[in-house]
Protein backbone atom coordinates (compact mmCIF):
# COMPACT_ATOMS: atom_id res chain seq x y z
CA UNK A 1 0.00 0.00 0.00
CA UNK A 2 2.71 2.31 1.33
CA UNK A 3 4.37 1.83 -2.20
CA UNK A 4 1.51 2.49 -4.31
CA UNK A 5 0.74 5.66 -2.40
CA UNK A 6 4.03 7.16 -3.00
CA UNK A 7 3.60 6.03 -6.80
CA UNK A 8 -0.51 8.05 -6.89
CA UNK A 9 1.29 11.53 -4.93
CA UNK A 10 4.08 11.51 -7.14
CA UNK A 11 3.67 15.73 -7.35
CA UNK A 12 7.02 16.67 -5.50
CA UNK A 13 8.80 19.38 -4.08
CA UNK A 14 12.43 20.42 -4.42
CA UNK A 15 14.27 23.11 -3.20
CA UNK A 16 15.15 24.63 -6.57
CA UNK A 17 11.35 23.96 -8.11
CA UNK A 18 8.21 22.54 -7.98
CA UNK A 19 6.77 20.21 -10.20
CA UNK A 20 2.99 19.60 -10.88
CA UNK A 21 1.73 16.14 -11.08
CA UNK A 22 2.04 15.53 -14.66
CA UNK A 23 5.56 17.70 -14.50
CA UNK A 24 4.91 20.05 -17.10
CA UNK A 25 4.78 23.45 -15.24
CA UNK A 26 7.12 25.06 -12.86
CA UNK A 27 5.89 27.56 -10.36
CA UNK A 28 9.66 28.65 -10.36
CA UNK A 29 12.96 27.71 -11.14
CA UNK A 30 16.52 28.99 -11.67
CA UNK A 31 17.35 27.52 -14.92
CA UNK A 32 14.57 27.89 -17.48
CA UNK A 33 16.52 25.31 -19.76
CA UNK A 34 15.39 22.40 -17.86
CA UNK A 35 11.42 23.59 -17.88
CA UNK A 36 9.47 20.76 -19.98
CA UNK A 37 6.27 22.37 -22.18
CA UNK A 38 4.79 25.35 -19.97
CA UNK A 39 6.06 27.84 -17.85
CA UNK A 40 4.19 28.68 -14.91
CA UNK A 41 1.87 31.25 -15.70
CA UNK A 42 1.83 33.18 -12.02
CA UNK A 43 5.45 34.44 -13.76
CA UNK A 44 3.48 36.09 -16.84
CA UNK A 45 5.25 39.77 -16.60
CA UNK A 46 4.09 42.95 -18.93
CA UNK A 47 7.20 44.48 -19.44
CA UNK A 48 6.47 46.68 -22.62
CA UNK A 49 2.80 46.41 -23.91
CA UNK A 50 3.89 45.61 -27.34
CA UNK A 51 5.71 42.37 -25.73
CA UNK A 52 9.15 41.71 -24.74
CA UNK A 53 9.58 37.95 -26.14
CA UNK A 54 13.40 36.96 -26.80
CA UNK A 55 14.03 35.11 -30.24
CA UNK A 56 17.74 33.98 -30.31
CA UNK A 57 17.22 34.16 -34.15
CA UNK A 58 16.69 37.81 -33.80
CA UNK A 59 19.63 38.73 -31.86
CA UNK A 60 21.47 40.08 -34.76
CA UNK A 61 18.74 42.65 -36.18
CA UNK A 62 18.75 43.92 -32.32
CA UNK A 63 22.45 44.43 -31.66
CA UNK A 64 22.12 46.59 -34.41
CA UNK A 65 19.09 47.74 -33.11
CA UNK A 66 21.10 48.79 -29.73
CA UNK A 67 24.20 50.21 -31.27
CA UNK A 68 22.01 52.35 -33.51
CA UNK A 69 20.27 53.62 -30.72
CA UNK A 70 23.06 53.97 -28.27
CA UNK A 71 25.01 56.50 -31.08
CA UNK A 72 21.76 58.51 -31.55
CA UNK A 73 21.90 58.88 -27.45
CA UNK A 74 25.47 60.25 -27.82
CA UNK A 75 24.09 62.19 -30.55
CA UNK A 76 21.87 63.93 -28.36
CA UNK A 77 24.81 65.16 -26.41
CA UNK A 78 27.16 66.49 -28.71
CA UNK A 79 24.27 68.70 -30.47
CA UNK A 80 24.33 69.89 -27.24
CA UNK A 81 20.20 69.11 -27.37
CA UNK A 82 19.46 68.84 -23.47
CA UNK A 83 15.72 68.34 -23.41
CA UNK A 84 14.93 66.01 -20.15
CA UNK A 85 12.57 64.77 -23.39
CA UNK A 86 14.63 63.68 -25.78
CA UNK A 87 16.83 62.19 -23.04
CA UNK A 88 14.00 59.81 -21.71
CA UNK A 89 13.03 59.33 -25.16
CA UNK A 90 16.20 57.77 -26.23
CA UNK A 91 16.88 56.08 -22.64
CA UNK A 92 13.32 54.24 -23.29
CA UNK A 93 14.54 52.62 -26.40
CA UNK A 94 17.80 51.51 -25.06
CA UNK A 95 16.08 49.98 -22.27
CA UNK A 96 13.76 48.21 -24.95
CA UNK A 97 16.41 46.79 -27.01
CA UNK A 98 18.22 45.90 -24.14
CA UNK A 99 15.48 43.67 -22.42
CA UNK A 100 14.63 42.04 -25.87
CA UNK A 101 18.06 40.88 -25.67
CA UNK A 102 17.81 39.74 -22.17
CA UNK A 103 20.60 41.69 -21.04
CA UNK A 104 19.17 42.42 -18.27
CA UNK A 105 22.35 44.21 -16.09
CA UNK A 106 22.19 46.91 -18.49
CA UNK A 107 18.73 46.96 -18.37
CA UNK A 108 18.63 47.67 -14.94
CA UNK A 109 21.09 50.57 -15.30
CA UNK A 110 19.22 52.08 -17.86
CA UNK A 111 15.47 51.88 -15.76
CA UNK A 112 17.35 52.76 -12.70
CA UNK A 113 18.31 56.25 -14.54
CA UNK A 114 15.36 56.80 -16.11
CA UNK A 115 13.67 56.19 -12.67
CA UNK A 116 15.40 58.52 -10.73
CA UNK A 117 15.94 61.31 -13.23
CA UNK A 118 13.40 61.28 -15.49
CA UNK A 119 10.03 59.88 -14.14
CA UNK A 120 8.50 62.02 -11.36
CA UNK A 121 4.44 61.48 -11.96
CA UNK A 122 2.74 58.37 -9.95
CA UNK A 123 2.01 56.77 -13.31
CA UNK A 124 5.54 56.58 -14.48
CA UNK A 125 6.75 55.63 -10.89
CA UNK A 126 4.49 52.87 -10.60
CA UNK A 127 5.01 51.14 -13.99
CA UNK A 128 9.16 51.93 -13.60
CA UNK A 129 8.90 50.12 -9.79
CA UNK A 130 6.96 47.09 -11.73
CA UNK A 131 9.82 46.63 -13.97
CA UNK A 132 12.55 47.45 -11.91
CA UNK A 133 10.92 44.58 -9.71
CA UNK A 134 10.77 42.14 -12.78
CA UNK A 135 14.70 42.76 -13.88
CA UNK A 136 16.02 42.22 -9.92
CA UNK A 137 13.88 38.81 -10.31
CA UNK A 138 15.93 37.80 -13.57
CA UNK A 139 18.81 38.33 -11.69
CA UNK A 140 17.71 36.53 -8.62
CA UNK A 141 17.72 39.99 -6.41
CA UNK A 142 14.72 38.28 -4.60
CA UNK A 143 14.41 41.40 -1.76
CA UNK A 144 14.99 44.02 -3.77
CA UNK A 145 12.36 42.91 -6.40
CA UNK A 146 9.93 42.19 -3.77
CA UNK A 147 10.67 46.22 -2.49
CA UNK A 148 10.29 47.11 -6.56
CA UNK A 149 6.79 45.25 -6.57
CA UNK A 150 5.48 46.71 -3.29
CA UNK A 151 6.40 50.28 -4.03
CA UNK A 152 4.49 49.48 -6.80
CA UNK A 153 1.15 48.51 -5.78
CA UNK A 154 1.29 51.17 -3.39
CA UNK A 155 1.49 53.80 -6.05
CA UNK A 156 -1.22 52.27 -7.70
CA UNK A 157 -3.68 51.75 -5.04
CA UNK A 158 -2.62 55.16 -3.12
CA UNK A 159 -1.52 57.38 -6.28
CA UNK A 160 -2.81 55.91 -9.69
CA UNK A 161 -6.01 55.06 -9.37
CA UNK A 162 -9.27 56.12 -7.20
CA UNK A 163 -10.04 54.26 -3.73
CA UNK A 164 -12.60 51.71 -3.92
CA UNK A 165 -12.10 50.98 -7.71
CA UNK A 166 -10.65 47.85 -8.77
CA UNK A 167 -7.87 47.41 -11.62
CA UNK A 168 -5.92 44.99 -13.30
CA UNK A 169 -2.44 46.53 -12.72
CA UNK A 170 -3.45 46.45 -8.85
CA UNK A 171 -3.93 42.24 -10.07
CA UNK A 172 -0.70 42.43 -11.31
CA UNK A 173 1.51 43.83 -8.71
CA UNK A 174 -0.36 41.39 -6.48
CA UNK A 175 0.04 38.54 -8.89
CA UNK A 176 4.20 39.17 -9.16
CA UNK A 177 4.38 39.59 -5.09
CA UNK A 178 2.65 35.69 -5.16
CA UNK A 179 4.98 34.79 -7.98
CA UNK A 180 7.92 35.63 -5.49
CA UNK A 181 6.03 34.01 -2.53
CA UNK A 182 5.77 31.08 -4.56
CA UNK A 183 9.45 30.71 -5.81
CA UNK A 184 10.48 30.49 -2.10
CA UNK A 185 7.86 27.95 -1.01
CA UNK A 186 5.59 30.08 0.83
CA UNK A 187 2.04 28.92 -0.75
CA UNK A 188 -0.44 29.63 1.89
CA UNK A 189 1.02 33.55 1.06
CA UNK A 190 1.32 32.83 -2.57
CA UNK A 191 -2.23 32.20 -2.31
CA UNK A 192 -2.96 35.27 -0.69
CA UNK A 193 -1.92 37.39 -2.87
CA UNK A 194 -3.27 35.71 -5.89
CA UNK A 195 -6.70 35.58 -4.22
CA UNK A 196 -6.00 39.40 -3.15
CA UNK A 197 -5.95 39.78 -7.00
CA UNK A 198 -8.30 38.22 -8.64
CA UNK A 199 -11.00 40.86 -7.50
CA UNK A 200 -9.40 43.03 -9.62
CA UNK A 201 -9.38 41.39 -12.70
CA UNK A 202 -12.81 39.55 -12.02
CA UNK A 203 -14.12 43.48 -11.55
CA UNK A 204 -11.37 45.63 -13.32
CA UNK A 205 -13.16 49.16 -13.87
CA UNK A 206 -15.32 49.06 -11.60
CA UNK A 207 -16.16 50.24 -7.86
CA UNK A 208 -16.26 48.07 -4.88
CA UNK A 209 -20.09 49.56 -4.66
CA UNK A 210 -20.94 48.58 -7.75
CA UNK A 211 -20.34 44.79 -7.29
CA UNK A 212 -23.59 42.25 -7.06
CA UNK A 213 -23.38 38.87 -7.06
CA UNK A 214 -25.15 39.24 -10.30
CA UNK A 215 -22.00 40.11 -11.77
CA UNK A 216 -20.82 36.09 -11.40
CA UNK A 217 -23.63 34.69 -13.54
CA UNK A 218 -22.75 33.74 -16.71
CA UNK A 219 -25.02 35.82 -18.74
CA UNK A 220 -23.54 39.11 -17.09
CA UNK A 221 -19.99 37.67 -17.61
CA UNK A 222 -20.71 37.70 -21.34
CA UNK A 223 -21.99 41.07 -21.73
CA UNK A 224 -19.39 42.48 -19.36
CA UNK A 225 -16.83 39.93 -19.72
CA UNK A 226 -14.10 39.76 -16.94
CA UNK A 227 -10.01 41.28 -17.28
CA UNK A 228 -8.01 38.54 -19.46
CA UNK A 229 -5.60 38.33 -16.80
CA UNK A 230 -8.55 36.65 -14.75
CA UNK A 231 -7.94 33.05 -16.10
CA UNK A 232 -3.90 33.45 -15.31
CA UNK A 233 -4.65 34.37 -11.81
CA UNK A 234 -7.28 31.27 -11.52
CA UNK A 235 -4.71 28.92 -12.91
CA UNK A 236 -2.40 30.23 -10.43
CA UNK A 237 -4.70 29.60 -7.98
CA UNK A 238 -5.13 26.06 -9.10
CA UNK A 239 -1.46 25.32 -9.45
CA UNK A 240 -0.91 26.00 -5.68
CA UNK A 241 -4.50 24.38 -4.26
CA UNK A 242 -3.08 21.20 -5.85
CA UNK A 243 0.40 21.21 -4.45
CA UNK A 244 -1.60 21.58 -1.55
CA UNK A 245 -3.56 18.57 -2.01
CA UNK A 246 -7.05 20.61 -2.45
CA UNK A 247 -7.65 18.61 -6.30
CA UNK A 248 -11.46 19.40 -5.41
CA UNK A 249 -11.10 22.81 -5.18
CA UNK A 250 -8.16 23.43 -8.31
CA UNK A 251 -10.86 21.21 -10.43
CA UNK A 252 -13.58 23.83 -9.53
CA UNK A 253 -11.94 26.83 -10.50
CA UNK A 254 -10.84 24.85 -14.02
CA UNK A 255 -14.18 23.72 -14.88
CA UNK A 256 -14.95 28.04 -13.98
CA UNK A 257 -12.04 28.79 -16.56
CA UNK A 258 -13.92 25.79 -18.95
CA UNK A 259 -17.86 27.44 -18.62
CA UNK A 260 -16.95 31.49 -18.65
CA UNK A 261 -13.25 32.29 -19.62
CA UNK A 262 -12.50 30.41 -22.79
CA UNK A 263 -12.56 33.23 -26.12
CA UNK A 264 -15.17 32.38 -28.26
CA UNK A 265 -16.68 29.52 -26.69
CA UNK A 266 -13.84 27.44 -27.80
CA UNK A 267 -12.63 24.12 -26.75
CA UNK A 268 -10.23 23.58 -23.61
CA UNK A 269 -7.01 24.01 -24.49
CA UNK A 270 -3.84 21.50 -24.16
CA UNK A 271 -3.32 22.76 -21.34
CA UNK A 272 -6.67 23.63 -19.37
CA UNK A 273 -7.46 19.61 -20.05
CA UNK A 274 -4.13 18.42 -18.83
CA UNK A 275 -4.60 20.43 -15.60
CA UNK A 276 -7.85 19.10 -15.17
CA UNK A 277 -6.97 15.33 -15.82
CA UNK A 278 -4.20 15.67 -13.48
CA UNK A 279 -7.02 16.93 -10.47
CA UNK A 280 -9.13 14.10 -11.94
CA UNK A 281 -6.54 11.99 -11.43
CA UNK A 282 -5.74 13.11 -8.08
CA UNK A 283 -9.65 12.39 -6.93
CA UNK A 284 -9.23 8.62 -8.30
CA UNK A 285 -12.09 9.71 -11.28
CA UNK A 286 -9.32 7.78 -13.33
CA UNK A 287 -11.85 7.45 -16.26
CA UNK A 288 -12.82 11.17 -16.85
CA UNK A 289 -8.86 11.78 -16.32
CA UNK A 290 -8.20 8.94 -18.78
CA UNK A 291 -10.57 10.44 -21.29
CA UNK A 292 -9.01 13.92 -21.62
CA UNK A 293 -5.68 12.95 -21.45
CA UNK A 294 -6.57 10.69 -24.64
CA UNK A 295 -7.69 13.61 -26.52
CA UNK A 296 -4.61 15.64 -25.98
CA UNK A 297 -2.40 12.95 -26.89
CA UNK A 298 -4.39 12.30 -30.15
CA UNK A 299 -3.10 16.41 -30.97
CA UNK A 300 0.22 15.72 -29.38
CA UNK A 301 3.72 15.36 -31.15
CA UNK A 302 4.09 11.77 -29.90
CA UNK A 303 8.32 12.54 -29.88
CA UNK A 304 7.74 15.10 -27.24
CA UNK A 305 7.98 16.11 -24.07
CA UNK A 306 4.32 16.56 -23.47
CA UNK A 307 3.76 13.15 -25.03
CA UNK A 308 6.24 11.79 -22.55
CA UNK A 309 4.43 13.09 -19.62
CA UNK A 310 1.06 12.46 -20.72
CA UNK A 311 2.09 8.59 -21.01
CA UNK A 312 3.43 8.63 -17.48
CA UNK A 313 0.41 10.14 -16.35
CA UNK A 314 -1.68 7.65 -18.80
CA UNK A 315 0.48 4.74 -16.63
CA UNK A 316 -0.51 6.00 -13.42
CA UNK A 317 -4.15 5.99 -14.55
CA UNK A 318 -3.82 2.07 -15.14
CA UNK A 319 -1.85 1.21 -12.22
CA UNK A 320 -4.78 3.18 -10.19
CA UNK A 321 -5.95 0.26 -8.02
CA UNK A 322 -9.51 1.93 -6.83
CA UNK A 323 -10.63 1.39 -10.54
CA UNK A 324 -13.31 -0.65 -11.78
CA UNK A 325 -10.24 -3.09 -13.22
CA UNK A 326 -8.37 -3.22 -9.87
CA UNK A 327 -5.95 -1.50 -11.53
CA UNK A 328 -4.09 -2.92 -14.91
CA UNK A 329 -0.01 -3.26 -14.89
CA UNK A 330 0.69 -5.00 -18.40
CA UNK A 331 -0.49 -1.48 -19.70
CA UNK A 332 0.49 1.06 -17.06
CA UNK A 333 4.15 -0.35 -17.85
CA UNK A 334 3.71 -0.01 -21.48
CA UNK A 335 2.93 3.52 -21.17
CA UNK A 336 5.58 4.48 -18.90
CA UNK A 337 8.39 2.70 -21.05
CA UNK A 338 6.90 4.89 -23.58
CA UNK A 339 7.53 7.66 -21.15
CA UNK A 340 11.37 6.08 -19.93
CA UNK A 341 12.16 6.49 -23.55
CA UNK A 342 11.59 9.84 -24.65
CA UNK A 343 12.50 11.21 -21.30
CA UNK A 344 16.12 9.63 -21.51
CA UNK A 345 15.95 10.96 -25.01
CA UNK A 346 15.12 14.26 -24.46
CA UNK A 347 16.21 15.27 -21.31
CA UNK A 348 19.34 12.90 -20.65
CA UNK A 349 19.65 9.37 -18.64
CA UNK A 350 19.96 11.64 -15.19
CA UNK A 351 16.83 14.39 -14.79
CA UNK A 352 14.55 13.73 -12.31
CA UNK A 353 11.54 13.21 -15.13
CA UNK A 354 13.41 10.22 -15.66
CA UNK A 355 13.66 8.61 -11.94
CA UNK A 356 10.12 9.61 -11.34
CA UNK A 357 9.03 7.23 -14.15
CA UNK A 358 11.42 4.76 -13.02
CA UNK A 359 9.99 4.49 -9.66
CA UNK A 360 6.75 4.28 -11.02
CA UNK A 361 7.85 1.10 -12.95
CA UNK A 362 9.33 -0.33 -9.94
CA UNK A 363 5.96 -0.14 -7.89
CA UNK A 364 4.18 -1.13 -10.89
CA UNK A 365 6.69 -4.36 -11.18
CA UNK A 366 6.81 -5.26 -7.76
CA UNK A 367 2.85 -4.67 -6.85
CA UNK A 368 0.80 -6.21 -10.38
CA UNK A 369 3.82 -8.18 -11.73
CA UNK A 370 5.23 -9.52 -8.40
CA UNK A 371 8.90 -9.02 -9.87
CA UNK A 372 10.70 -7.85 -6.88
CA UNK A 373 14.23 -8.50 -8.73
CA UNK A 374 13.02 -5.85 -11.75
CA UNK A 375 11.27 -3.78 -9.21
CA UNK A 376 14.80 -2.96 -7.35
CA UNK A 377 16.33 -2.64 -10.59
CA UNK A 378 14.32 0.08 -11.13
CA UNK A 379 14.41 1.96 -7.68
CA UNK A 380 17.84 1.63 -7.83
CA UNK A 381 18.56 3.52 -10.67
CA UNK A 382 15.95 6.24 -9.49
CA UNK A 383 17.53 6.44 -6.36
CA UNK A 384 21.04 6.96 -8.19
CA UNK A 385 19.23 9.71 -9.99
CA UNK A 386 18.09 11.16 -6.77
CA UNK A 387 21.26 11.20 -5.21
CA UNK A 388 23.19 12.72 -7.98
CA UNK A 389 20.62 15.45 -8.19
CA UNK A 390 20.10 16.30 -4.21
CA UNK A 391 21.19 19.80 -3.16
CA UNK A 392 21.38 18.56 0.17
CA UNK A 393 24.54 18.60 1.77
CA UNK A 394 23.60 15.40 3.39
CA UNK A 395 21.41 13.42 0.44
CA UNK A 396 19.73 11.43 2.86
CA UNK A 397 17.78 14.39 3.93
CA UNK A 398 16.25 14.97 0.71
CA UNK A 399 12.69 13.90 0.88
CA UNK A 400 12.79 12.23 -2.60
CA UNK A 401 15.83 9.64 -1.64
CA UNK A 402 14.25 9.02 1.68
CA UNK A 403 10.67 8.38 -0.30
CA UNK A 404 12.78 5.94 -2.72
CA UNK A 405 14.89 3.96 0.38
CA UNK A 406 11.37 3.38 1.89
CA UNK A 407 9.69 1.63 -1.18
CA UNK A 408 12.98 -0.02 -2.03
CA UNK A 409 13.14 -0.87 1.98
CA UNK A 410 9.39 -2.19 1.23
CA UNK A 411 10.28 -4.49 -1.97
CA UNK A 412 13.05 -6.01 0.31
CA UNK A 413 10.56 -6.55 3.23
CA UNK A 414 7.96 -8.65 0.94
CA UNK A 415 10.31 -10.79 -0.57
CA UNK A 416 11.17 -12.16 2.48
CA UNK A 417 7.75 -13.03 2.81
CA UNK A 418 6.79 -16.79 2.38
CA UNK A 419 3.22 -15.75 0.70
CA UNK A 420 5.42 -13.05 -1.49
CA UNK A 421 7.82 -15.80 -2.70
CA UNK A 422 4.83 -18.40 -3.43
CA UNK A 423 3.20 -15.82 -5.65
CA UNK A 424 6.56 -14.68 -6.92
CA UNK A 425 7.11 -18.00 -7.92
CA UNK A 426 3.90 -18.45 -10.10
Amino acid sequence: VSCVYQLKHSGKMIRRGILSLSSRTFLWHENPKVITSKRFVILHHRFFSSGSIFEAEIVSPLEKDLKKALKNHEQIFLVGATQKKDIQESLETIRRFQYRMEKWEETLKTEEELHNDHYYSALDMAESHNRLGILHENLQNYSKSRSHFEASLRYYKNEVHPPNIFHAEIGEACNHLGALAGSEFELELAMQWLQRSEPHFRHHGKSMFEISDDDEDEQNQKKDPPHPELRKCLENQGQILRFLQKHREALDLYLEIEKNLLLDNKEPDRDLKLDMADCLLALRRSKEAEKLYISVLEETDLESLTAAAIHHQLGLVDADPSSDEGGDGTLALMNFEIALTLRKRLLGETHLNVAKTLTAMGVVKHVFKKDPAAALTDLREALIIYRTNSEFENDEDDPEVKKILKNISLVQKDMKKPSFQSSAEH
